[in-house]
């Protein structure tokens, strides 16, 4: 029975990969969180993936696909007050009924998310985080913030100024990971949001990257091959 298992591995080399699961953390601010998680299996990077407003981790499962065919590991999380993450210090929370202030708070679930990856292992340089939407604000602010230091930021449709969650005030912050900044045409505020950050971090000596996204807001825009495999050239460059 044993030479057949060893056998039937052989032949199948995918029967040795991690499978997706779903894991529970806390924030500091004790907000439990679910995300799904699959280990890096031949690729070094895993990332941190940041859903928009009223999302949830569920939007990432095509680019999840995508990562776990270039060997890349994921953590792709339900925020705070959203899906599966409904239940902070002990009370429930809802994204529909957040202030300002709950929604700067929320950069935590990213750096939470972090830590449990440093826990497992993980050097903070392979970590990448990439956010949609508000999630790629959140992503700018926790990696200013935050005691862990992404290796790299990948921020699709970031907006100057969304539920308050202002992108400048933490894109250049000292010791800033380098950043790929995608967004489309189509996609006025993000686009002019987009392109203002890039043009500044150039005039500031802040890496800073731009791909053009095609069309779609956050995460539709990966529904381009195009752009799904550009953002895997990107980081693998490192």
């Amino acid at each position: 029975m044993r030479f057949l298992l060893t056998l039937l591995l052989a032949a199948c080399p995918a029967a040795l990969q991690a499978q997706q699961k779903k894991v529970n953390f806390d924030s500091a601010d004790k907000c439990r969180l679910e995300a799904f998680y699959l280990a890096p299996s031949s690729g070094p990077l895993i990332f941190i993936n940041i859903h928009g407003l009223g999302s949830s981790k569920n939007e990432w499962a095509p680019f999840q696909e995508e990562l776990k065919k270039a060997g890349y590991g994921y953590l792709s999380l339900d925020l705070r007050g959203h899906n599966n993450s409904r239940s902070c210090a002990g009370k429930a929370a809802d994204y529909k009924k957040f202030t300002k202030e709950n929604w700067l708070a929320a950069s935590a679930d990213i750096e939470a998310a972090g830590g449990w990856l440093i826990s497992k292992g993980m050097p903070p340089g392979n970590i990448v985080y990439c956010g949609a939407s508000i999630g790629a604000n959140l992503a700018i602010k926790a990696a200013a913030e935050g005691a862990v230091k992404p290796g790299a930021l990948i921020l699709l449709s970031p907006g100057l100024d969304y539920a308050g969650v202002r992108a400048e005030e933490y894109f250049f912050a000292a010791g800033a990971p380098r950043a790929l900044v995608v967004a489309a045409g189509n996609d006025p505020y993000a686009w002019e949001s987009s392109t203002q950050l890039v043009k500044a971090a150039r005039n500031r000596a802040r890496q800073a990257d731009f791909l053009t996204g095609g069309s779609g807001h956050g995460v539709d825009m990966l529904k381009n091959p195009r752009v799904s495999a550009g953002i895997l050239r990107w980081a693998g460059k490192r």
